[in-house]
């Protein structure tokens, strides 16, 4: 796998050290697949959460699924369309299966992959919303677009009034109708001021914002923007820009540093907005290369059923 910047030999080698390899799922591995999601979902309700996103953006697996350009698939899950978004429905109707009316249920998707991606991408997008609308399963959709290979959700926007994905907010809003049991429409992404989330809500580009790196540096800043009366509250949030190789690290590098910072949040500790790139690429190497390592499909240490670390040559079968 390429490392989506750089063609050829430089590519094929920063791709080996950054993206571990993939494989095809085999059909009859997605039944549990599915019952995953829903069990997930299940457990949360019970553990006390208002609801759970399904993550169909970025790359991950149902977005490969939606995706014409990494599902090139033969099976049902596949070939088309219909078929590439079946695993999608399959994980919302399984998890409405088990949970509660009342529960919300969410989807992050992507409006396309590529930045170069053009207009028909966007209509696959159009018709796969419409049907999710129809369907009165979901209570929001997150608009995104990218993934790792283009992280064009780090580096694109549009303007301050409407964030990243304005403009296909703007068509959505205006090709689709919405009913008052239609999902809201959750716009993320580029907003750093309160004067361009009020804009892109008085135009009707969506019903929500949604804020991510803005809060990952300053926790506090969504209480900021209710509070104030003013529309000139703006984000600090930082951009890292590599010394090198900017084109191919910059958007690596940036969700690495905020995962960092994210990080030191769940362990007490504030947010460190000196945190250097050098750090950043050291201890997340680190965590994913070494202390986490798959050495060839074998783990220098597991756990077996009572917690312990043993040797994983002892638990394989003689």
């Amino acid at each position: 796998m390429s490392s989506g910047y750089l063609p050829g030999f430089l590519g094929t080698i920063c791709g080996y050290l950054l993206i571990r390899p993939a494989r095809a799922l085999e059909t009859n591995e997605l039944p549990s697949i599915v019952q995953k999601y829903a069990t997930t979902a299940k457990l949360a309700e019970e553990a006390g959460w208002d609801g759970v996103q399904i993550h169909a953006a970025h790359g991950y697996l149902i977005a490969q699924f939606l995706s014409p350009s990494a599902n090139q698939r033969t099976d049902k899950y596949g070939g088309s369309a219909e078929g590439r978004k079946k695993l999608l429905l399959e994980v919302i109707a399984a998890i409405r299966k088990v949970t509660s009316p009342s529960f919300v249920v969410g989807i992050k998707v992507n409006t396309k992959d590529r930045a170069t991606e053009g207009a028909e991408r966007e209509t696959e997008c159009l018709h796969l919303i419409q049907e999710l609308c129809g369907m009165e399963q979901l209570d929001f959709i997150e608009l995104s677009g990218g993934g790792f290979e283009d992280a064009m959700f780090v580096t694109t926007t549009d303007s301050a009034a409407t964030g990243t994905f304005g403009s296909f907010a703007e068509r959505l809003k205006s090709q689709l109708q919405f009913t008052e049991k239609s999902p809201k429409i959750v716009l993320t992404g580029g907003f750093r001021t309160k004067a361009g989330m009020q804009q892109a809500l008085k135009q009707h580009l969506c019903d929500m914002i949604g804020l991510g790196r803005p809060v990952i540096t300053y926790p506090q800043f969504s209480t900021k923007l209710l509070a104030s009366s003013n529309d000139d509250v703006q984000s600090t949030c930082s951009t890292l820009q590599a010394p090198i190789f900017g084109e191919i690290l910059d958007a690596a590098l940036n969700s690495l540093w905020y995962q960092r910072q994210l990080h030191r949040i769940s362990v007490g500790l504030n947010p460190n907005p000196n945190l250097s790139y050098l750090y950043t690429l050291a201890v997340s190497f680190f965590l994913a290369y070494i202390w986490d390592f798959d050495f060839g499909g074998h783990a220098l240490y597991k756990k077996n059923s009572t917690g312990t670390n043993t040797d994983s040559n002892k638990n394989k079968k003689e």
